[in-house]
């Protein structure tokens, strides 16, 4: 009873000898983002970084940013050569900096797709058994950040905790302590609904206007619709070049792909009406020369033949139109 005594009160003095970790204040201004390109997943970003802290130990030495290309061109200068005293004991220093980083882009809602322009901070000294990086709500974005072609929504502020496999070969490193600063970036619609969806629209109404040709005029319907298939691909190679590879489809790839199978549903229709055209013309070129007891069985035949493809084509008129407009409609409202 006496050892477990001594044991507890062993273990109530380390807890109470054992420091709490070094609270560490950090904020950042973005002022300027460009460059974005997207088949690196990389960006230039100009801003203001600050760090605030008490104790002895500047913790400015042990902070590194987890997401940046190219360290020798990162440029972060000091704006004081000592950190300042505040006034309630804090120490306070600031830098100025600009660099390239990356993140990785989420594509798959191209041309509607929001994207985040972020620094990530971490100190790579201390694991958060020592030093805890909170972000100093003062962060923000210049109030004249203007990134072309896209949408500035808002600032990124976030704090999270990061565990390493194998606590980088020490037993003692546990998770580090990482702040994100930035903003979030998205593609205004007129991109894609005043820019590209027109031509592909356009396309696709001059591939309705066969229905309004007589099966007749073979030649101009197919010519038609295979006109519009090669318009569409050469709209799909115009619009995605900037594109990576990401083995996957995107928003507007599905929207070219459904435009493919309603052109070639398109021509399938044709291909029936022709036919059926076809044995209605040949029943009626051979009706002179048929006995006069199986011309009205010959002539309803005909008749039947000839209502076939014209209810097909008159009902083709309203339900491929409609059959695009709701699979566009639906494919759009996955990604939004």
């Amino acid at each position: 009873m006496g050892s477990a005594r001594r044991v507890l009160a062993l273990l109530c003095a380390l807890a109470l000898t054992q420091s709490p970790p070094e609270r560490v204040s950090v904020g950042a201004h973005l002022r300027n983002v460009e460059v974005i390109n997207l088949e690196e997943n990389s960006y230039f970003a100009s801003f203001v970084l600050w760090v605030s802290w008490r104790g002895e130990r500047d913790p400015t030495k042990g902070l590194r940013f987890v997401n940046l290309i190219e360290a020798w061109a990162l440029t972060l200068a000091p704006v004081y050569d000592e950190p300042l005293t505040l006034p309630d004991g804090r120490r306070y220093q600031r830098f100025v900096g600009e660099g390239r980083f990356f993140h990785k882009f989420e594509l798959a809602s191209f041309p509607l797709d929001s994207q985040q322009i972020v620094l990530e901070l971490e100190d790579a000294q201390r694991a958060e058994t020592e030093l805890v990086l909170e972000a100093d709500p003062a962060s923000g974005l210049s109030p004249d950040l203007r990134v072309p072609g896209w949408t500035v929504k808002g600032p990124v502020l976030e704090v999270s905790h990061v565990s390493y496999p194998g606590a980088l070969g020490l037993p003692s490193d546990g998770a580090h302590s990482r702040v994100r600063f930035g903003v979030t970036l998205e593609r205004p619609w007129r991109v894609f609904f005043i820019t590209m969806f027109p031509p592909i629209l356009l396309v696709m109404m001059c591939c309705w206007f066969i229905f309004f040709l007589r099966p007749i005029h073979v030649e101009a319907r197919v010519g038609t619709a295979v006109t519009a298939l090669l318009t569409i691909v050469f709209l799909q190679l115009a619009f995605t070049d900037d594109l990576p590879y990401l083995g996957t489809t995107v928003l507007l790839d599905q929207v070219f792909n459904f435009s493919y199978a309603i052109i070639t549903a398109v021509l399938a229709e044709c291909v029936v009406v022709m036919r059926w055209h076809d044995r209605a013309v040949a029943i009626e070129t051979s009706l002179p020369a048929m006995p006069e007891s199986e011309r009205p069985g010959l002539d309803a035949e005909r008749r039947a033949a000839r209502e076939k493809f014209e209810r097909i084509d008159s009902r083709s008129k309203w339900l491929f139109p409609v059959a695009y407009a709701v699979g566009c409609l639906a494919i759009v409202a996955t990604h939004v």
